[in-house]
């Protein structure tokens, strides 16, 4: 079902569900990457922070090998990619030669703001792993869609972002879903109601509309370079091509 309400963005409005074109000029190549150890006591897949970007950086800030995602929660492919790289993404991350950069994207507009919202409700550290859940189990909760009525789409014509944003995580069970790991139910309508987070969102899907030409979701860059991929197995081997091996 489609919902029939405002376009938060006119860089989210034009966004398709598919990889946009991309290219890999400018990508890495080279001999394989010694191995960084990571802090006492830590894997460098805990080490997590918010760029200045409105993304979520995961591993050694220092990587010699920079990997960037645009990427949707509630795009399909986005999910398989998720699904396929996380073991073995996160080796390449543990060994210290490579970062994850996760930018979110609304390629679906509105639709994509409360799972996102909620996924950076506990902090940076939280992030990731809330994603890839989100991700797991996104056909049960994004199907739960078809449950905005119509009178419901008449309603959010006068709603803000943030009303919207909390009516669509109740109806898809979001609220539901994230107080099984941890956020209480107040905890989850103040993230879903924070403005400040909605423009951050909207910001960051502009920036990589305009700036690094993001059509569509998932998208890729590789040291600041275009990839042409859309799979784990297509990102994975631009990876090791660069050295992480």
């Amino acid at each position: 079902m489609r919902i029939k309400t405002f376009i938060l963005t006119t860089a989210a409005a034009m966004a398709l569900a598919a990889c946009g074109g991309a290219d890999n000029a400018g990508a890495p190549k080279g001999e394989p990457l010694a191995k960084v150890a990571a802090p006492a006591d830590k894997a460098w897949v805990d080490v997590v922070t918010k760029t200045e970007f409105g993304g979520y950086q995961m591993g050694n800030p220092n990587a010699k090998l920079k990997l960037v995602e645009y990427g949707a929660i509630t795009c399909p492919g986005c999910a398989q990619f998720s699904m396929q790289s996380t073991e073995e993404l996160h080796k390449l991350v543990n060994d210290g030669t490579v970062s994850m950069e996760f930018r979110p994207f609304l390629v679906h507009g509105i639709q994509d703001v409360p799972g996102f919202l909620l996924a950076q409700c506990s902090g940076p550290e939280a992030f990731f792993p809330l994603t890839d859940q989100l991700y797991a189990e996104q056909a049960s909760w994004l199907g739960k869609i078809s449950t905005v009525t119509e009178a419901d789409q008449q309603a959010m014509q006068k709603m803000s972002p943030e009303q919207i944003a909390t009516l669509l995580g109740t109806k898809m069970g979001l609220i539901e879903f994230v107080k099984s790991r941890g956020i209480s139910e107040d905890q989850a309508k103040a993230c879903l109601s924070d403005k400040a987070a909605i423009d951050g969102l909207i910001k960051t899907t502009e920036r990589g509309t305009k700036e690094d030409e993001v059509a569509g979701t998932p998208f890729f860059l590789l040291n600041g370079a275009k990839l042409d991929a859309s799979s784990w197995v297509q990102v994975k081997s631009k990876l090791v091509e660069a050295g992480a091996r």
